[in-house]
């Protein structure tokens, strides 16, 4: 960022870029449903998701960076809360998994505001 005087970029910024490149990601998935299998045996597949990967990542990287914010600790803290709020012999069974994970949902961003 540095090499090209890009540090004066707003958080907003960096957000939508972040937004704009997992667009990118996704719509490498347009109209297809690509097995783990299938994108591991085509190289050409494989890196352009590699290359749209590491774009989302370098910008929320960038963004931690430019906030202040430990990824090791927001990661942590993220995990931490996230199997509280959907824990594991809730989420295994299938059949009522889906449920449960919109009614936590819901409750959390009314709790939010």
């Amino acid at each position: 960022m540095d090499d090209r005087n890009w540090n004066n970029l707003q958080p907003a910024d960096i957000a939508k870029s972040i937004m704009i490149e997992g667009a990118e990601l996704l719509e490498l998935f347009q109209w297809k449903n690509y097995t783990v299998q299938e994108i591991n045996t085509d190289p050409s597949l494989k890196l352009n998701m590699q290359k749209e990967i590491a774009d989302v990542v370098i910008y929320a990287i960038e963004l931690a960076v430019h906030l202040d914010i430990d990824i090791t600790e927001a990661v942590q803290l993220k995990v931490e809360h996230n199997v509280k709020k959907y824990p594991a012999s809730k989420m295994k069974d299938a059949a009522t998994s889906n449920e449960y994970y919109m009614k936590q949902k819901m409750k959390y961003r009314k709790e939010r505001k």
